[in-house]
Formats: C-alpha cells, structure tokens, sequence
C-alpha cells in the first residue's frame, strides 16, 4: 500500500514539474525579444538626410515612381547606374520587371533587398512618422558622446527649445512608462507598433491623459518640453532615444532629421 502511495505521489509531482517547465518555456517564449534583421537599421541608417531630400524634390516631378522605389534605387546606386532603372520606372515598368543591363545579379539582389527593407520599415516615408517637437527646436548628432566623466554614453538626441514647448508622440504604440526617474526626470517610454521603444525624458510634464498600459496614437501629446531629471543645469531639451526590439540603442539624428524635413516640406504627399 505504501508503495503504491509513493508510486502515486512520484506521478504527481512529476505532472506538476512538467507544468512548470511547460510554464516557463511558455513565458520565455513570450518576453523573448523579436527576431531583428542584422541588416536593416544599417541601411536605414546609411541614408542621409540630404538624400532623402534629393529624392523628395525629385519625385516632385516624376509622379509615377513610386517613394520606396526611388529611393532604393537612389540609396544603392550610382547616378550612372541609377538613372536608366529610374527612367523605367518612369516608363511605369514594374519594379520587378527592370532591365538590369550591366548591374551584377547581387548588386540587383541587394536593391530588391533594400526596397523590401524601405517597404517594412517606412521611417523615410512621408505621414508615417512624426516630429516629436511642436514649434522651435535645434538639434546635433550628438549620439555616443561622453556623460558623467565618460562613466557611461550618450543614447539619444537632445532636441533643444523653450520650457513649455509642447512634445508628441512620433509613432502610435503602448504606454510602458511614466513619470520620474533619476536620470530621465519626468520621462514617458512607448513601446510602438514597430516595436521599438520610444523614450521622451527631461518633460517639464507629462500629459494628464497619459496612463500606462494604455495606447497612444501617433502625433498625440506626450507633454511639454523641460530639464527635469540629470538635465537640471542644462537648458532645456528633449532628450529623444530609439532602442530596438534586442536592446540595442540606435542614434536617431538622421530619423528626426528626416521627420522634421517631411513636416515642413512643401512636396510632403499624403
């Protein structure tokens, strides 16, 4: 009887141990981090600000080419090599369907690769992201420079303005979080829809609608501009950072530089 007891017990926790083991793997599964595309935010990055703007006044005049299309072709090739795809896709040849001519097959392979990657992730695209600053702002790429002694780097942009000067959100998400701490003062932190976490530190305030858990669409209010937290002795600035889905931070100058330039252009298209 006893035996059967044991034999009994030894079934049991040996059900409940695979619970827990389903539980955990299940839960890690869960929190892992996304898979992240090792050659996406390099090219994206690689883009300057000044191409962006080339690309723009030129699509101003060639209606037919699409953004991403352009601007692959633009971002990969030379101008000698670019323009007879580029007068193709004037011809309203479909992307796929370009004459390569003399372009190696991995040169074309890299140009479908970096269209697909401008398709996915339209930082650079017109309406799909927003300014974070509502009103007059400088700002420098001042990502990696040295802070407290060198003891640790600069992750972000600062934005610099008048205290008051009213912050949106760049890219609809969830609110993960909110309010004080040392270092970012009264900071907001989202986590968008691309699945990127947006981080707005040194606010004066915070906007009373804002609660944790809860969805902010793009172009909503964060709060206003200030120098809380470390930024105490400084003028005030927004501090802007982009950390990817792996936890790596990015420097965001080129992207803000972007999004400022799409927000006052003249051949800004909806």
């Amino acid at each position: 009887m006893r035996t059967k007891n044991n034999v009994s017990g030894l079934s049991v926790l040996a059900k409940i141990s695979l619970l827990i083991i389903a539980a955990f793997t299940f839960w890690v599964l869960l929190h892992r981090a996304p898979r992240q595309e090792k050659d996406v935010y390099p090219y994206l990055l690689s883009i300057s600000p000044n191409l962006v703007k080339i690309c723009a006044q030129e699509i101003g005049t060639a209606k037919t080419v699409s953004w991403e299309d352009l601007l692959a072709v633009r971002s990969t090739l030379s101008e000698e090599n670019a323009r007879p795809l580029i007068e193709q896709l004037q011809k309203k040849i479909a992307f796929t369907e370009l004459t390569s001519g003399t372009l190696s097959k991995q040169i074309m392979k890299d140009l479908q690769r970096h269209r697909e990657i401008l398709i996915r992730y339209p930082f650079l695209t017109p309406n799909k992201y927003r300014f974070p600053v509502v009103g007059k702002t400088w700002f420098e790429d001042s990502f990696g420079a040295d802070r407290e002694g060198g003891k640790r780097r600069h992750e972000g942009t600062d934005l610099f303005g008048a205290e008051g000067t009213p912050i949106i959100n760049c890219r609809g998400g969830i609110i993960e979080q909110l309010g004080w701490n040392r270092l970012g003062g009264e900071r907001v932190g989202i986590r968008g829809d691309d699945g990127n976490y947006y981080y707005y530190a040194h606010l004066q305030a915070i906007s009373p609608k804002l609660v944790k858990g809860k969805r902010l669409e793009t172009g909503e209010p964060i709060g206003s501009m200030g120098h809380t937290g470390d930024a105490l002795t400084t003028p005030d600035h927004l501090h802007f950072g982009i950390e990817l889905p792996d936890g790596e931070w990015i420097d965001p100058y080129s992207f803000l530089a972007v999004w400022q330039f799409w927000e006052e252009s003249p051949v800004n298209r909806s």
